[in-house]
């Protein structure tokens, strides 16, 4: 039930794990803000920036990891 989306970021927590020696992974993705139908009318850019964060521990398995991030993504999202 996991997204190329949460799969991706899943793998660049993996990633960035290594390359950084830590276990606790932070990045920012940006997302539409224009979610709510009182911004139709507006004109501007509406755009936050998600911080999902992961922990990516030694004796998890990817599909445990994969669970971890599509719950903290859905959370976010």
């Amino acid at each position: 039930d996991a997204t190329t989306f949460m799969v991706m970021s899943a793998a660049l927590s993996v990633l960035l794990s290594r390359l950084s020696g830590t276990e606790d992974v932070a990045f920012g993705v940006p997302t539409a803000g224009r979610g709510r139908s009182e911004f139709d009318e507006m004109v501007g850019f509406f755009v936050n920036t998600l911080v999902l964060r992961t922990r990516v521990a030694g004796e998890l398995t990817f599909g445990e990891l994969l669970e971890q991030v599509r719950e903290r993504s859905l959370d976010a999202f």
